[in-house]
């Protein structure tokens, strides 16, 4: 006989919450698994040395033990699970991007944390979404990869070809090439997508105007990011909101 959803609730303690950091930098380090996922701003953070604006569409993984340094605007809101059990495939890097079932499932997790709800099951689900992807992630050669954490951390900044092909040392001939075989996709594919994906994330988990959301993925001029997600989604952002917009 099927449980009614209702008896699949858990009592136990939420293994996620929903949290706010302060602009000071703080330090520490703790004997179980966090995740640390940036819903409506970005957090700068470094664990083991390795540091990043991390920004929405992006989840930072900390194993036990490892030192973090941390800080973030206060206003901003992030969801943080933590683990006893960490898939071996999250314990490679501490900064993944989130795809799209990714990002659809934190919106579900996002509105269950702030109704202090939990189904059994729910944080494993997630972890497994998020090992799945990274089990066929290529490692990228460390000049690339530098670039790539640039590009995430200035999506709201003018992102040349000339500035990025020097942060990689190469030419800018090279640089492209490099970057396309990497990547499979050219640099500024690469950068549209990432900025469109920044876009509906915060469109449909925070309150922001469009016309904010547009300066945030590089967009000084609110018309060219409308008519840029029109070409992407098929949709006005305004109208995407309405549809796809999962605010608590």
């Amino acid at each position: 006989m099927t449980r009614p959803l209702a008896a699949s609730l858990s009592s136990t303690p939420l293994p996620f919450s929903l949290r706010r950091y302060q602009h000071d930098v703080s330090s520490h380090s703790h004997d179980f698994a966090q995740l640390v996922i940036p819903l409506d701003g970005p957090i700068e953070i470094e664990v083991q040395g390795q540091g990043q604006r991390l920004s929405p569409g992006f989840a930072c993984v900390i194993a036990p033990g490892l030192r973090h340094d941390y800080a973030a605007d206060p206003a901003l809101s992030f969801l943080v699970q933590e683990s006893q059990w960490l898939p071996a495939a999250l314990a490679e890097r501490p900064f993944i991007p989130l795809d799209d079932p990714q990002r659809h499932y934190l919106a579900f997790l996002r509105q269950m944390v702030a109704q202090g709800r939990h189904v059994v099951g729910m944080e494993q689900v997630w972890l497994g979404l998020l090992a799945e992807t990274q089990s066929t992630v290529p490692t990228l050669a460390p000049r690339i990869l530098r670039v790539q954490r640039h590009i995430e951390a200035h999506l709201a900044e003018p992102l040349s070809n000339e500035r990025l092909a020097a942060l990689a040392c190469l030419g800018q001939s090279q640089f492209k090439h490099a970057f396309r075989q990497q990547l499979g996709m050219s640099v500024s594919h690469y950068i549209r997508q990432r900025r469109m994906t920044l876009a509906r994330t915060l469109l449909a988990q925070t309150p922001l105007p469009i016309s904010e959301i547009a300066c945030r993925c590089g967009y000084q001029n609110q018309g060219a990011f409308a008519e840029r997600f029109l070409i992407e989604t098929g949709l006005t952002p305004s109208l995407w909101r309405q549809q796809n917009g999962r605010l608590p």
